[in-house]
């Protein structure tokens, strides 16, 4: 039976900067004791470090909690359970100061992740041989790794490449109809998008996804009406997919796009308030941001666009630009 190469879960981290202490050039000769303003700045500084460091580790041991599933080669599940391991060992420990080693471990599990599909392939490749008892091997089963790999590595147009030629010869298969609709999404081909997503939701009863879910066809196939700016024919379709599915929070961070570009600030905070409830994300704090703002709540408002600013939202700040000085 083939096997099947691991699916990446998407998942961003986001970049702490650290800066130099005022006494870093400073000889002891110099030196002046902070004032309590200036202590309580420091203090702040490292909180702020502390608790978004804290975030960065959880999520990544979330991260590999994913990935286990996906795995079915020992030695790569031991590799990621020392991850685990180590990860847990510094949890309570002077997090502030953990920056450079958590990005550390970001990398080996990205590392882990490729030399295991390097091993997929190879096993693939090997079987396939085997089963063509020494004929060329038809690599046709490989299209959708390598779209796969090239999703993964935003090289989108070769991943719509690969995963078309893959669907030559499985054209049912609605994981790789799925993937390749998002690849045209960043590509900006939304009606190629929006078409794929229509066959994943015509085949699915018959040919269900495996790795995702048919309420995700139907949001970001109503995403791709909100690029388009045709939010009224998005609006029923995410609708949709929340009667399916109700715990992703951006099912409800898209509605609540709906309802801001449709002028329904109300419903649009609510929906905003339910994809922060799930999980906290700067793209809900920038959209529930700007209808706070267009309610007449201008201050909590861009309270909401500074959270998204910290959480690394560089439109929060042409926003803030925009709305708040």
């Amino acid at each position: 039976m083939k096997q099947t190469i691991l699916i990446l879960t998407t998942f961003f981290f986001f970049n702490i900067g650290v800066g130099q202490n005022r006494y870093s050039t400073v000889t002891p000769s110099r030196y002046e004791p902070m004032s309590f303003d200036e202590l309580s700045v420091v203090a702040m500084s490292l909180q702020k470090r502390y608790d978004a460091n804290q975030k960065y580790l959880y999520e990544m041991k979330k991260w590999i909690l994913e990935l286990k599933p996906q795995i079915k080669e020992q030695s790569y599940l031991t590799r990621l359970d020392k991850e685990y391991k180590d990860l847990t060992d510094i949890e309570d420990g002077d997090l502030a100061r953990a920056t450079k080693y958590l990005k550390q471990t970001e990398n080996a599990i990205r590392e882990i992740i490729s030399d295991y599909n390097i091993w997929v392939s190879n096993q693939n490749n090997n079987n396939s041989t085997s089963r063509n008892s020494g004929q060329t091997n038809d690599s046709s089963g490989n299209y959708a790794q390598i779209g796969m790999q090239h999703l993964q590595n935003r090289e989108y147009a070769l991943a719509v490449r690969n995963f078309s030629k893959y669907l030559e010869t499985d054209k049912n298969n609605t994981d790789v109809i799925f993937f390749r609709a998002m690849a045209k999404g960043e590509l900006g081909d939304r009606f190629g998008a929006i078409s794929d997503y229509d066959k994943v939701i015509e085949l699915n009863s018959n040919y269900p996804m495996q790795y995702n879910k048919v309420a995700m066809a139907y949001n970001n196939k109503a995403y791709s009406y909100v690029k388009l700016k045709e939010y009224e024919k998005a609006l029923p379709i995410v609708e949709k997919a929340l009667e399916l599915d109700e715990s992703e929070w951006y099912f409800w961070d898209t509605r609540g796009e709906i309802y801001l570009n449709l002028g329904k600030y109300k419903q649009s905070i609510s929906d905003l308030n339910k994809a922060l409830k799930i999980e906290k994300n700067p793209n809900s704090y920038l959209l529930r941001g700007l209808a706070l703002i267009k309610s007449g709540e201008k201050e909590n408002g861009c309270k909401d666009l500074s959270k998204a600013g910290e959480m690394g939202s560089e439109e929060a700040y042409t926003e803030i630009e925009k709305n708040c000085n």
